[in-house]
C-alpha cells in the first residue's frame, strides 16, 4: 500500500510559479541534456506569464501543502488548415509523487480541458530518447506520429 500523501490539483497560482520554474529547469535537463538552459530566473519569467494565459491550462498537484507536480496545456492553431488542437507542453511529477497516480490525474485533467475546448486532438513532443516519458505517454494513450531527424555539422572536417 502507498502511504505517500495523494496530490490534489488546482490551478496555477502565483505563489506556485518558482516551485513550477525548477520543474521547467528539470524538464529542460532531460529534453536538452546537451545545453540545457538552467537558468531559474529564465522559467521564472515564463512560468509566470501563464498565470492568467487565458489561452492555456495549468494545473499544480499539490500534497501537504507542497508543489509536487505540474502540467501545462495550450491551444494552437495549424496555420494552414486553421484545424485548433491542443500543445501539451509539460509534464512534471516530484520523486516523492512518481508511483501515487498523479501523473494520471494531471493527464486526465488536460484530457479534461482539451474535451471542453472540443479539441480534436493534443500532440506532446519529448525527446527520442526519453524512455520514461514515451512510456508516460503510451499509458496515457497517446501513439507516436512522428519522428524528427537532426544531422549535426560540429566536429566535421
Amino acid at each position: 500500500m502507498n502511504d505517500k500523501p495523494q496530490a490534489r490539483l488546482r490551478p496555477l497560482q502565483a505563489k506556485d510559479v518558482e516551485a513550477v520554474a525548477g520543474f521547467e529547469r528539470e524538464i529542460a535537463k532531460i529534453s536538452f541534456p546537451d545545453d540545457p538552459i538552467t537558468d531559474l530566473d529564465f522559467y521564472i519569467k515564463k512560468v509566470r506569464r501563464l498565470v492568467d494565459d487565458r489561452g492555456a491550462a495549468t494545473f499544480v498537484a499539490e500534497a501537504d501543502g507542497e508543489v509536487v507536480g505540474w502540467a501545462y496545456v495550450s491551444k494552437r492553431q495549424n496555420f494552414i488548415t486553421k484545424e485548433s488542437y491542443a500543445d501539451f507542453h509539460s509534464i512534471f511529477v516530484s520523486p516523492s509523487q512518481r508511483g501515487t497516480g498523479t501523473v494520471g490525474k494531471l493527464c486526465e485533467a488536460v484530457f479534461d480541458y482539451c474535451r471542453e475546448q472540443k479539441f480534436d486532438r493534443v500532440v506532446f513532443r519529448t525527446r527520442a530518447t526519453n524512455e520514461p516519458m514515451k512510456a508516460v505517454l503510451a499509458r496515457v494513450g497517446f501513439e507516436p506520429t512522428q519522428i524528427f531527424y537532426e544531422k549535426h555539422f560540429s566536429g566535421e572536417s
